[in-house]
């Protein structure tokens, strides 16, 4: 199965599950983070990769639709990538091409604080970079250096370093 085909189908099923319209599966297949969450279990060549493709697909849709219980807590300050934990399990699977793809998805959430920021502290909302909690300059290098050392084109297919920097990660 081609990446294409494997994202329809990891994407259809998701969809199916959560029962989404016919615009809310159109989005979902648009948007590159989900797509990169889906893909992360194949490119890496984990053990039932497309059960755990749907899986952190389903969990990525929910926390979406949940915010109030899924918005960044400052319990999720540490690690880096706490928020992402759910989507953090790969049975088997080649850890440097995982750990690739965690590390753009942590670039994209990092990037995504840093854009909200003003909206944030106007709102009330918690954001690790304004409280401090993070320094996003120095992690942002460390991820940078780290995705730049492990080379994946069919990864940088879906979602490249530029890509993590500019995304939004409701895609």
């Amino acid at each position: 199965m081609n990446d294409d085909d494997f994202w329809l189908t990891t994407s259809k099923m998701a969809a199916e599950a959560l029962r989404l319209s016919i615009s809310e599966t159109e989005a979902l297949q648009a948007n590159r983070v989900a797509r990169l969450i889906g893909a992360i279990p194949a490119l890496a060549g984990c053990d039932d990769a497309d059960r755990v493709a749907v899986q952190h697909v389903v969990t990525y849709l929910v926390a979406q639709r949940l915010e109030a219980i899924f918005d960044h807590r400052r319990e999720d300050d540490s690690p880096l990538a706490a928020r992402l934990e759910r989507i953090s399990h790969f049975p088997g699977g080649n850890r440097k091409i995982i750990q690739r793809g965690m590390n753009l998805l942590t670039l994209t959430m990092i990037s995504g604080y840093e854009r909200s920021l003003l909206a944030d502290r106007k709102n009330g909302v918690y954001n690790p970079i304004e409280s401090g909690s993070w320094d996003d300059t120095r992690e942002k290098a460390q991820l940078i250096k780290a995705i730049r050392s492990v080379k994946s084109p069919e990864m940088d297919a879906i979602l490249d370093l530029e890509g993590a920097l500019h995304e939004g990660w409701n895609g």
